[in-house]
């Protein structure tokens, strides 16, 4: 059996409020006013009571909710690209475009957290500042990923756990876990990139280390500038001269000294 994504993905909001997420603002502007939140930003500032209390709350309740789009997907693939099976698996796909790998995932633990801040700003001067904090744990169990190209394009078997917390002001909002059952295969769209852009451009690994060695090349040659101008005017040169310097070096290492 093969499930694919749903076209809208799944988001924070969804697993926080349920899968429609309409009223999800107006829901929060209720829990911001239950809160006392408007009082909270505005530290006693005058104008804040009444209408304008409830429009700051409603305005807050919408950059809140704002937030609240993440996709849980991507928040997922933010803690596997970390993991260090998975990136490994990467590179030697990345190397052989042709081949796959399915790496076993036991039990493991992805944290995402966001701690994003609000200020409210009136006539010009900031007043207050509303802190927020998003957290959303994965614990998966079984999982079978697949690795092609660099990529994360599919989870086999399994299961997760997702739990998601929203605390405004310091002070809970929202909590919810959902367990998802993963009995076939689920395809993550194009994939989840496990490497940097740079590690996943071709050669990316030996490209990026290449380009290291050349720049550190370059700076010992400026460096010895004023001692010898040959070395000045060599730093000058090109990548490519350099790396043939660089290459030829080691070959003169290797053919005669490396026996």
């Amino acid at each position: 059996m093969s499930t694919t994504l749903p076209a809208e993905p799944t988001t924070v909001r969804a697993l926080l409020f349920g899968e429609e997420g309409e009223n999800t603002a107006e829901t929060l502007a209720s829990c911001l006013h239950e809160r006392g939140v408007a009082e909270t930003l505005s530290r006693g500032t005058r104008g804040m009571a009444g209408s304008a209390g409830q429009a700051v709350e409603r305005e807050v309740a919408t950059v809140v909710d704002g937030f609240l789009a993440m996709d849980l997907i991507d928040l997922a693939g933010a803690g596997w690209r970390k993991h260090s099976s998975l990136r490994d698996a990467a590179r030697r796909t990345r190397d052989a475009p042709e081949s796959e790998e399915l790496v076993a995932l036991a039990s493991h633990h992805v944290t995402s957290t966001h701690r994003p801040c609000l200020d409210l700003i009136l006539d010009g001067a900031k007043v207050g500042t509303l802190d927020l904090a998003i957290t959303i744990d994965f614990d998966l169990e079984g999982l079978l990923a697949l690795i092609r190209r660099g990529r994360l394009v599919s989870l086999q078997g399994g299961r997760c756990t997702v739990t998601g917390t929203l605390a405004i002001a310091e002070k809970p909002v929202a909590q919810r876990s959902r367990r998802l059952d993963l009995p076939g295969m689920l395809q993550l769209r194009s994939g989840i990139p496990l490497l940097s852009a740079e590690e996943l451009a071709p050669g990316g690994g030996a490209a990026a280390e290449r380009t290291a060695e050349v720049t550190g090349f370059r700076m010992w040659l400026a460096s010895r500038a004023g001692e010898n101008e040959a070395l000045g005017d060599l730093a000058r040169a090109d990548d490519d001269t350099l790396s043939g310097l660089l290459t030829a070096r080691e070959q003169y290492w290797v053919e005669g000294h490396g026996r």
